[in-house]
């Protein structure tokens, strides 16, 4: 059926919807984006956080 803007809200009968929107609607998609942008926040701080400690010498032996 076609929205207001010309936009199709649900699939038309019979036909599935496409992929991309279908997982869009799956929460567990949203989760694990959600883990894997977690991760590689914390992973780029801690690098930072490592580059920043050589730089200023706080590792020096």
């Amino acid at each position: 059926m076609t929205g207001a803007g010309g936009v199709e809200d649900e699939p038309a009968e019979g036909v599935p919807a496409s992929g991309w929107r279908a997982a869009a609607r799956d929460r567990r998609v949203w989760a694990i984006l959600a883990v894997v942008a977690f991760l590689l926040v914390c992973c780029c701080s801690a690098a930072a956080g490592t580059l920043l400690a050589l730089a200023t010498g706080l590792f020096a032996a």
